[in-house]
């Protein structure tokens, strides 16, 4: 079991190395299409994927339902593959618009490679398994930007070349998963029939709570170079700090899977990013800067924890897929949303707003798990229940 884990998060890593680390450098690729680096194309383009993503997510889980999990993430490795080589030799912009839209359209490698841990896991051992799926997005979107940043240095005249020799990498990882093993065999049972073909409450909840996390993480990503630049003369040391909460995160999580007991921890997670959120309106240091930020990243390990235990508990195997995608599908249209909202808020007030907006976020998050919890419903019920 743990060498299909570990073949997985090869996978994973692999696609999410180049989904995380090409976006920051969309700007300077584009310029061999004529796009300035300020222009709107460089935004429109760079939410492209995701939103494609977020309108696919869905229908994919439901393909791997239907036709196998592995399947599933093998097509999305296939895509990822076509998309890069694609936008490594388009000739114009509408070329590239079609790549870029195929990227996120053959996408959801997270949602995929979740669905197959699925159906060889359970319970605890299957939330640390997407723990570990996290681990493997953070390492990418930590070691893709300098990466492919001295690729850039080193060869400056690669422009979109660089996406064809990207393609490389999730090709690696398709021929990796011809090694998995096959799906699992799902015996039919009509109760859980039942409950897939109706509402189900609870991933309502998981839904929810899922888009205020990843949008009370992501608001604060867009603009943190000029607010940190107030106290930060140097744009090493402000790479350093806005990726230390995702350091803290790869530090501590193989420590934090060494304690004993549930790791139940969305509701702490979120109240501590919504305290971290806070002292960045605060700040009066460098010092106190990496101070929130430690804190904020420790938020984020608790908050994924806690939203990982709740849908490995209420998983059901006959629609793991499904949900998986619909859960991928909330954290994409966060993001869209923290992107949009950011940049609304910092235009019409401050580049201290976002941090506001994050802690808003947060804080409903905590009420609307509160109030679920309270009425008896949602993921309380579920687990008293099993």
């Amino acid at each position: 079991m743990r060498s299909t884990l570990m073949a997985v998060l090869a996978c994973h890593f692999l696609a999410a190395f180049i989904v995380l680390g090409v976006p920051l450098y969309l700007p300077r690729l584009l310029s061999a299409f004529g796009i300035g680096e300020q222009s709107l194309w460089a935004g429109v383009l760079f939410s492209l994927p995701a939103v494609m993503t977020a309108l696919s997510s869905a229908g994919w889980g439901r393909f791997a339902d239907r036709y196998g999990r592995r399947l599933s993430l093998q097509r999305a490795l296939v895509g990822l593959t076509l998309a890069f080589i694609l936008a490594g030799i388009a000739p114009s912009l509408p070329w590239l618009i079609v790549a870029l839209a195929l990227q996120g359209l053959a996408g959801g490698t997270l949602a995929a490679a979740n669905g197959y841990l699925s159906l060889h896991m359970r319970g605890d051992a299957l939330a640390k398994a997407l723990n570990w799926t996290q681990f493997s997005a953070r390492l990418a979107l930590l070691s893709a930007p300098p990466l492919m940043g001295g690729i850039l240095m080193l060869l400056p005249h690669i422009g979109q070349r660089l996406w064809l020799g990207l393609a490389f990498l999730p090709l690696c990882g398709l021929l990796l998963s011809l090694r998995l093993p096959a799906d699992v065999a799902i015996s039919p049972n009509p109760h859980l029939r039942e409950a897939v073909s109706g509402k189900n409450p609870l991933l309502l909840l998981l839904w929810t709570m899922q888009f205020l996390f990843n949008f009370a993480m992501v608001v604060t990503f867009p603009y943190f170079l000029p607010y940190a630049a107030h106290w930060l003369h140097q744009e090493v040391l402000i790479g350093v700090f806005y990726s230390w909460p995702h350091l803290i995160y790869l530090l501590l999580l193989p420590l934090w899977h060494r304690l004993n007991g549930r790791s139940m921890f969305l509701l702490p997670g979120l109240v501590l990013i919504a305290l971290a959120a806070l002292w960045h309106t605060q700040i009066a240091g460098p010092l106190t800067l990496l101070a929130a930020r430690t804190l904020f990243g420790i938020g984020i390990l608790l908050a994924y924890s806690g939203a990982n235990q709740m849908l490995s508990d209420s998983i059901r195997q006959h629609n793991a897929g499904r949900q998986f995608g619909q859960i991928d599908a909330a954290g994409k249209w966060a993001g869209v949303a923290a992107g949009i909202s950011s940049g609304w808020l910092v235009v019409h007030f401050s580049l201290l707003t976002p941090y506001l907006a994050s802690a808003t976020a947060a804080l409903c998050g905590v009420a609307i798990f509160i109030l679920s919890s309270l009425r008896g419903s949602g993921y309380v019920r579920i687990t008293r229940s099993s």
